[in-house]
């Protein structure tokens, strides 16, 4: 018999904890940056009490600490000065700083009982020196992305968690009440979670930044190319979220049109976004139902040597 402290979406997730996790009401910052400013701002509106914010020792860091401490009624404090009398600490630095704060901070004698950060790529192992004194730790990270400005809203996005279980079950528990879900996460596989999550919002931001620039090529206004992309990037979006990559797959390449096909690849030339065209367009001879897929693979050859779909040496 299944317990009912489980919750289970189309995925499997790991356990609540809720038998053995203390109530979380106090949590702490270190980091001060769009996802730590965002977490802050998000858990603040969700009744969470804010007691510190620690930052870097920098003027920089400080100010941009102390602009959202002010709004959640938080104090400004660094490694040093820090009291951590907090339910949890969550960590929300660049993931090559983990380590050395989690080395600062276990030198104190006093710390806070859960400890997680927010990478995506490293697993709870980077703060081991906090564990060896006894500290719960863990790691939690949202799938959303977070930018200068207002943050995102988190209801009904996704946390990769893992950990101790008093820490998972902590952070399971901070996600909830912010409307979002969890699904436990292996730490091994915390790379290729973050790659994962990498090509759903920078890499898909710079691939349509090359598109965008592609339009402005063709004699589309910077003011206008966005606006002409919104229908089609969003109808693109939703037809892939609903029915899956390969019933969205449309175009010259699902056609098996080589002839479009190879007056793209001439008209990009040596422009920088030819690269991305030709990446994208071998990833797809691959991975999605593209007609006429040997003549597809010829052009790309040929176009490394130089030369268009029907021999002829390309002009420049």
């Amino acid at each position: 018999m299944r317990s009912p402290c489980r919750h289970y979406t189309q995925i499997e997730l790991a356990p609540c904890y809720s038998a053995v996790v203390k109530q979380v009401k106090n949590i702490s910052f270190v980091g001060a940056g769009a996802l730590g400013s965002g977490l802050v701002r998000l858990l603040h509106a969700e009744g969470y009490s804010i007691a510190e914010i620690v930052a870097r020792t920098s003027p920089g860091s400080k100010r941009r600490a102390a602009k959202v401490a002010r709004e959640v009624g938080a104090e400004v404090t660094t490694l040093a000065s820090a009291r951590l009398e907090c339910d949890v600490l969550w960590l929300a630095v660049p993931d090559e700083a983990v380590e050395e704060v989690a080395l600062t901070l276990a030198a104190r004698e006093h710390l806070p009982r859960i400890v997680i950060h927010a990478s995506g790529a490293l697993s709870s192992y980077s703060l081991r020196t906090l564990a060896a004194r006894g500290v719960k730790t863990g790691s939690a990270h949202p799938m959303m992305t977070f930018v200068a400005g207002a943050p995102p809203s988190l209801k009904g996005a996704w946390f990769a968690v893992e950990g101790a279980p008093e820490a998972a079950g902590a952070a399971r528990a901070i996600a909830r009440k912010l409307g979002a879900n969890s699904f436990a996460i292996a730490p091994k596989s915390k790379r290729l979670y973050h790659a994962f999550g990498a090509m759903l919002s920078p890499m898909l931001a710079t691939e349509l930044e090359a598109a965008a620039r592609l339009g402005m090529r063709a004699g589309i206004s910077g003011k206008d190319v966005r606006r002409i992309m919104q229908p089609i990037v969003e109808r693109t979006v939703s037809n892939v979220l609903h029915n899956g990559a390969s019933r969205s797959f449309s175009g010259p390449l699902a056609r098996g049109d080589s002839g479009t096909v190879a007056a793209h690849l001439e008209a990009l030339g040596a422009a920088p976004e030819s690269r991305v065209y030709r990446a994208l367009m071998e990833y797809a001879i691959g991975a999605l139902p593209v007609k006429r897929k040997d003549e597809m693979k010829r052009l790309l050859e040929t176009k490394k040597r130089g030369r268009d779909g029907t021999g002829k040496k390309i002009s420049r």
